[in-house]
Order: C-alpha cells, then structure tokens, then sequence
C-alpha cells in the first residue's frame, strides 16, 4: 500500500513537472495579450486626451500672446511719454492674469516688478526667450 502511494506521489511530482513549462506559456500568453490590450487602449486615451490638450495649448498661447502685446504696448507707451507711468491696462492685465491658474506665475512676478518700478525694458528685450519658453506646440 505504501509503495502504490509513493509511486502515486512520483507521479504526481511528474505531473507538476510537466506542467511547469505548459503554465509558464500560458502566462507568456496572457502577458503578450495584455500589453497588446493596454496599448490599443494607451492609444484611445491618448487620442482622447490629444484635444484637450490642444485646447489648452491653444489657450496658453493666447494668454502668452496677449502679455506679450500688453508688454509691447507698455513698452511703447514709455517710448512716446518723458513721464512714464504704468498704464492701467497693464495693471488690469496683471491683475486678471494673476487670477488665471494657467497663467504663468513668473511672468505675474515680472509684472510685478514692473509696477513697482523696474524698466519694462527687462521684460521687453526678453520677449524672444519668454516666448520660446511658455508657449506651447
């Protein structure tokens, strides 16, 4: 009786043995197909996503391009007037971009300065750079 029990249990250890390799394709299998599944649906949520986020690059680049006039006008204004002051359409500006949470904080802090009496020049002859920098594709 023993010993039928023993060769039950070698044959059972035969038997896990052999199925060892059947398993391991079955779970080479399954992970073929599941990354084949994640990517087909990677690519629909980057489809998806790809509009909105366009849209938003477009807003960006507004708001860029909108500064970037409020920073020219400014400029110009203190070009035509020996007694420079800022304009209030430039503090108007400042003040609704610093409500808009797409809006840049570091070009509100380069408005900022600007009120408090640095040159506009400083922001002006950077245009070129600020707008390599922020603006999006």
């Amino acid at each position: 009786m023993i010993d039928q029990l023993k060769a039950k249990l070698n044959e059972l250890e035969e038997k896990k043995s052999n199925l060892k390799p059947r398993i391991e394709e079955i779970e080479l299998k399954r992970a073929e197909e599941l990354a084949e599944i994640n990517r087909r649906y990677d690519h629909m949520v980057a489809d998806a996503s790809a509009e909105v986020e366009e849209f938003e690059n477009k807003i960006l680049n507004d708001f860029i391009d909108l500064f970037i006039k409020t920073i020219m006008d400014e400029f110009d204004a203190k070009r035509s007037t020996s007694d420079y002051r800022v304009t209030n359409n430039f503090v108007d500006f400042r003040d609704q971009a610093s409500t808009i949470q797409l809006f840049p904080k570091e070009l509100v802090e380069k408005m900022d300065k600007v009120i408090k009496g640095d040159p506009i020049e400083n922001i002006a002859y950077e245009i070129e750079k600020i707008e390599s920098t922020y603006k999006r594709s």
